[in-house]
């Protein structure tokens, strides 16, 4: 296990990282976990947020929960695959609503795998091993998003369980931002996890709460003033399939999933 200690605490800190398209509303479930807000002013988060939080899993077994947001950064970012590496818990965010970002994530778990095997190629021997150790020991869920939205729902829960199965992975979580369903529950659940401690179905029911919102008007809000330079910013670092393909404008790019 890869968990680390806080050098200011003596309980061990897992790294936890969301990935996943823009607007799939990550920032927005960090939100809720961290502070029990939620903005519905639409943001595409400039460079990296990183919130910590302590958790109580259960007695005196406490992890500090370490949160990356890598909020609305492009696939191509010569930073991201330095932010996912060292991860601990990886969430592969999606919107329920929208079949392109759950089917990108075939795409975000390659470029996951793939940042590891660019990290070993520039390690020693030793490091190598830690490293393949490190991505074999990683907890990757699966979150559907926007839940609140049944009715517009195109992504199929059945593709959800499809998808973790046959990719080896974790488990999985349906989550709203919006009203706060599952969200908390869906952090202590996979930090628990990490921490090899199978939490019951009672304390699990504990953090399994629905925050009420005031929710006025049937759009997304407003967009940023700056929203759209954001995304033009984002653009000059290629498409989804330059990355992958290995054709994106940023060279030395070391990138993860």
């Amino acid at each position: 296990m890869s968990i680390t200690r806080n050098s200011n605490s003596k309980d061990p800190t897992c790294k936890l990282i969301l990935l996943g398209n823009g607007s799939v509303g990550k920032s927005a479930i960090i939100e809720r976990f961290v502070a029990d807000g939620f903005d519905r002013v639409y943001k595409q988060t400039v460079g990296l947020d990183f919130y910590e939080k302590k958790l109580v899993l259960r007695g005196d077994k406490r992890v500090d929960l370490q949160v990356w947001d890598i909020g609305g950064q492009s696939v191509g970012s010569s930073m991201l695959g330095k932010y996912i590496y060292g991860s601990d818990v990886i969430f592969l965010c999606y919107d329920i609503t929208d079949n392109q970002s759950f089917s990108d994530l075939e795409d975000w778990l390659r470029l996951v795998k793939r940042s590891f095997v660019d990290a070993q190629a520039e390690q020693s021997s030793l490091e190598t091993k830690r490293s393949t150790a490190q991505i074999e020991s990683i907890k990757m869920f699966v979150l559907g998003n926007k839940i609140d939205l049944q009715h517009m729902r195109k992504v199929k829960e059945d593709d959800h369980d499809t998808f973790i199965e046959t990719n080896g992975l974790t488990g999985g979580f349906f989550t709203s931002a919006q009203s706060g369903d599952d969200v908390v529950v869906s952090f202590y659940d996979a930090a628990a996890q990490k921490m090899n401690v199978k939490l019951t179905d009672h304390e699990l029911a504990y953090h399994k709460k629905a925050l009420a919102v005031n929710v006025s008007g049937g759009d997304d809000g407003p967009r940023a003033s700056n929203a759209d330079a954001i995304e033009a910013e984002d653009m000059k670092h290629g498409t989804w399939q330059d990355v992958v393909d290995g054709n994106g404008a940023s060279s030395g790019c070391c990138l993860i999933f």
